[in-house]
């Protein structure tokens, strides 16, 4: 009797995760529709690996790209349907539509030259999160905080800081 064995090796923040389908049908009699239908639900295995994998520092790491390339449309797929953003000393809640345009001014007004977390940390029991930087334009440098929280198993950005340095 033949066997079709299938090892998948997942890999998530340096830790290996091994998975091993095996089917012990003779490989003849496995139809083609069985052999898809295996495949298709290994394939689903490692897509909803990924998508609960999701972790706090891919969503800091996802900020902070979308903060040195000015994206303000980039920066609003994290946040959360309410944001509170603060500029300067202007602090004010916003729905993701609202705050794309007011970062949108921002940026323009603010193209970044460089954008760098300095500093991260979550609380103790890891729900919520949060990054400070230094974002610099031609205009200054600005200090960023971000927060966010888990919903629904997702991280997203519930407020968002700029502070300029003096």
């Amino acid at each position: 009797m033949n066997l079709l064995c299938i090892n998948l090796k997942l890999v998530y923040n340096n830790t290996y995760f091994l998975a091993q389908f095996s089917f012990k049908k003779r490989i003849q009699a496995l139809s083609m529709n069985n052999i898809f239908r295996n495949i298709l639900v290994v394939i689903a295995l490692c897509v909803s690996f990924s998508a609960l994998a999701q972790s706090d520092t891919n969503i800091i790491q996802s900020v902070e790209e979308a903060l040195k390339a000015s994206s303000s449309r980039e920066l609003t797929k994290y946040l959360h349907t309410k944001v509170e953003i603060k500029l300067d000393d202007e602090r004010k809640e916003y729905s993701i539509n609202q705050a794309e345009i007011m970062l949108k001014k921002f940026f323009q007004q603010h193209p970044a030259e460089s954008f760098e977390f300095i500093h991260d940390g979550d609380n103790n029991s890891g729900a919520r999160i949060y990054a400070i930087g230094t974002y610099k334009s031609a205009s200054g440098k600005h200090r960023v905080v971000i927060r966010a929280k888990q919903y629904n198993k997702v991280y997203k950005v519930y407020r968002l800081e700029f502070t300029k340095d003096r």
